[in-house]
């Protein structure tokens, strides 16, 4: 049972308020593709000691490969304003989209939900290579399907889809038909 306050009066439901939190079931790795993944997280790795985070002392990196085998790293980017403090994984992202990831995607026939094949993140005083939800959402703007990998506390690879990490994701599929004018 759940107690609210609303002034001067308590409010209470009955409704369970403590969510049983599942973690999702890693995927493993095919054999083929360890070596580039552990590529990907080196790359992440070594973009994490470029960070600039005077304010936390929390440096991450991310590594992102692309549909045509390319990686884009990131590193974060911390401000004094904090609100304008740039992710790695958004960093890595962008730096893919500068240098015209989704133009040769296009070329190739594919979507922006294809563009990105994976994300390696890397935080070393972290305990798990997830995103935070405000950079999970950014990634959702090109797919569920993305494998968010890193590596675990033995050295194993890690790996997600980001759809797995954003169970209820926001359509942006949907969105995008709409805009469209395909809905």
């Amino acid at each position: 049972m759940s107690t609210k306050n609303t002034g001067d009066r308590f409010v209470r439901t009955s409704t369970n308020r403590q969510p049983v939190i599942q973690a999702p079931k890693l995927i493993k790795v095919a054999k083929g593709d360890q070596p580039l993944y552990r590529s990907l997280i080196e790359a992440a790795k070594a973009a994490a000691e470029r960070a600039y985070c005077p304010y936390s002392n929390y440096n991450v990196g991310a590594a992102v490969l692309t549909f045509d085998g390319k990686i884009y790293v990131g590193c974060n980017v911390e401000n004094c304003g904090y609100t304008q403090t740039k992710h790695a994984e958004e960093g890595a992202i962008q730096a893919a989209i500068a240098d015209g990831v989704l133009q040769r995607a296009e070329a190739a026939g594919l979507t922006q939900f294809q563009a990105f094949l994976a994300i390696a993140v890397h935080a070393p005083k972290g305990s798990d290579p997830w995103p935070c939800c405000n950079c999970r959402q950014s990634l959702s703007e090109f797919g569920f399907e993305m494998h968010v990998i890193g590596e675990g506390q033995n050295g194993e690879i890690l790996c997600l889809t980001l759809g797995q990490l954003i169970p209820f994701p926001f359509p942006i599929a949907e969105v995008l038909e709409s805009v469209r004018g395909q809905r």
